[in-house]
């Protein structure tokens, strides 16, 4: 990790290498357009000599591009009389010219002016001289020094140097205020980024960002404190789930312990024969037996409600009809409710509900809901099983117009041991009735809720109406196959 760059100098480096190389693709550049001009200007050059533009008949003599440049040819003959003219500008030109006039074009010093002069001889003999004339400036002549001595190369090694020194100064300066803009927009970014997750890492769970920087480096703030609120939950649950989990663990022992105790209780006095009588002997045994069968049905609860919260168990879901699975379980505790005189009413569909389900779960689910209706409800009480359709889910609720449920439990109802009356006593319950009932439903994809509003107690099952192919199997919480 020592040796790896950091991302201020890889910008750095970065920066110093594109600048290297915009500056070799600049000079290529300039290097291109000064020889294409040069190329250029060799090429049109000739078109402006008059050695070049000589020819026998005057009329054919190329004097265009003379003229696209605002000027003119004459033609003199021995007396430099002009006897021949072609271009732009020929009128206001002389038409005779002396010798000083001449000598003038080319000896006084006039840079706003190009002039061109050849002689030639006619085909009859007699001489001329053709003058190209270019006012303006458009062409002029350059002297170009071939030779140098040494006061001139140090001048120019002097230029050059202070030109050097310039530009590395122009460019020191570039890269130090880059780095400094770097280190403002990116790297202190990166390093507040850094000092976060070793805060996260050490436990610091209200740890967030807060910096101004660019569109990426904000998102990845926003994403960091996402991520920060997220542990913050999950360590939260975790810490929850441990809580639930040492409470159950002390609801078990405890729930175990008092029929353990009882039958302990009684098995002694049987062991030393210290009953009264037959009758008391099986008095004993009955209690004996009462407190195993309570243990035996808290150890199967507790082994269906693990098999719900696995994500291995395979379940077998068939396209069932719910509303015959909800007479069957209200008939199955018909005569209950009317043994503890409370009213029973059950609002059932005639007509077949068709759900892909398994169908012990289902049953197991709305028999543990009608089973802690007839347990926590007294004489005179009423009851009610529903079951109500729609296109894309049925509803199952099973209430009361008893005492209800405490406001303290009622976020909690569905957890293990966990009961209405928050009292831990061998009642022949196990608490755990409505967690089965909570697992068997989602493993439906469904979802079962109490209802905070109403009187009583009622609890809702909300099942999605999807028919599935016969037999087929789902393992742990994954989607039916329909």
């Amino acid at each position: 990790m020592r040796n790896m760059r950091s991302v201020h100098a890889g910008l750095m480096l970065n920066y110093v290498l594109f600048s290297v190389i915009l500056g070799i693709i600049g000079f290529m550049v300039y290097k291109g357009m000064y020889d294409a001009r040069d190329q250029y200007l060799n090429q049109t050059l000739p078109m402006v000599e008059a050695s070049h533009l000589i020819r026998d008949d005057w009329e054919k003599i190329p004097y265009e591009t003379v003229q696209s440049l605002g000027g003119y040819i004459q033609v003199l003959d021995s007396d430099l009389h002009v006897v021949f003219s072609r271009g732009s500008g020929k009128e206001k030109a002389k038409s005779a010219y002396t010798e000083e006039e001449v000598y003038a074009m080319f000896y006084d010093g006039n840079r706003s002016a190009y002039y061109s002069l050849a002689p030639f001889v006619a085909p009859d003999g007699r001489p001329y001289r053709l003058l190209v004339a270019i006012p303006g400036g458009a062409v002029q002549k350059e002297s170009r020094l071939a030779k140098t001595n040494a006061e001139t190369t140090r001048v120019f090694v002097g230029f050059l140097l202070r030109g050097l020194l310039w530009f590395a100064a122009a460019f020191l300066a570039s890269v130090w205020l880059y780095s400094r803009i770097t280190a403002k927009r990116i790297t202190k970014p990166l390093a507040a980024v850094t000092r976060g997750l070793d805060r996260i890492a050490e436990g610091w769970e209200d740890e967030r960002l807060f910096y101004r920087a660019d569109r990426e480096l904000m998102d990845l703030q926003f994403r960091f404190n996402r991520m920060a609120d997220r542990l913050k939950q999950a360590e939260a649950a975790k810490r929850k789930l441990e809580e639930g989990r040492r409470r159950m663990m002390m609801d078990i022992s405890h729930d175990l312990k008092t029929p353990i105790t009882t039958i302990q209780g009684y098995a002694e006095v049987l062991r030393l024969g210290m009953e009264q009588d037959q009758t008391q002997r099986f008095e004993f045994a009955n209690r004996i037996y009462l407190k195993a069968k309570f243990i035996a049905s808290l150890v199967d609860d507790l082994f269906e409600l693990t098999k719900l919260e696995s994500l291995e168990p395979a379940y077998e879901r068939r396209t069932e009809d719910l509303a015959e699975l909800c007479r069957t379980a209200a008939a199955d505790l018909y005569d209950s409710f009317e043994q503890k005189g409370i009213a029973f009413d059950v609002r059932i569909p005639e007509t077949p509900v068709r759900v892909c389900c398994h169908e012990g779960l289902i049953r197991r689910a709305v028999t543990n809901l009608l089973a802690n209706a007839l347990k926590y409800n007294t004489e005179g009480a009423r009851v009610w099983l529903s079951l109500e359709v729609s296109e894309e889910n049925v509803r199952v609720t099973v209430g009361d117009n008893g005492p209800g449920i405490s406001d303290q439990v009622k976020e909690t109802v569905f957890e293990p041991f966990v009961r209405g009356d928050r009292a831990r006593r061998s009642d022949g319950g196990s608490g755990l009735g409505l967690s089965i009932a909570k697992g068997a439903v989602e493993r439906h994809d469904g979802r079962i809720w109490l209802d905070p509003e109403a009187k009583g107690t009622v609890i809702h099952i909300l099942l999605p109406t999807q028919h599935c192919t016969e037999g087929a199997k789902v393992k742990g919480r994954t989607k039916m196959t329909i």
